[in-house]
């Protein structure tokens, strides 16, 4: 009887030191899942970003397409219009600030 109840003791505290364990291994099966799928996504853009390169590289009516929406640009002889809803929004590029007559010293009608 004692024998089995040491058996039993010995038994309760092995399983209740282990059960931190699992859960820590639990807690990395998760993370690794996490980043497994993380990586998967990353191939996946890698894969797209790869795919646009070679049609830029490739393919002269996509070097005109982007062409024309990012940077507005327009064949010789082509007219652009534009709207007001275009307009804002279009990326604003930055300004340069004007140059202030006290920042240098003197008036700019004295140079």
């Amino acid at each position: 009887m004692v024998s089995l109840l040491a058996a039993m003791v010995i038994l309760f505290l092995g399983v209740s030191a282990s059960i931190p364990l699992w859960r820590e291994k639990a807690a990395q099966y998760r993370i690794l899942h996490q980043l497994r799928e993380e990586r998967q996504a990353e191939q996946n853009r890698s894969r797209q970003l790869e795919a646009a390169i070679i049609s830029v590289k490739s393919d002269p009516a996509v070097v005109e397409r982007l062409a024309r929406e990012k940077f507005g640009l327009a064949r010789p002889g082509e007219v652009i219009f534009k709207f007001r809803s275009d307009l804002t929004a279009a990326p604003q590029l930055p300004t340069l600030p004007a140059p202030s007559a006290s920042a240098a010293g003197r008036s700019p009608a004295r140079r």
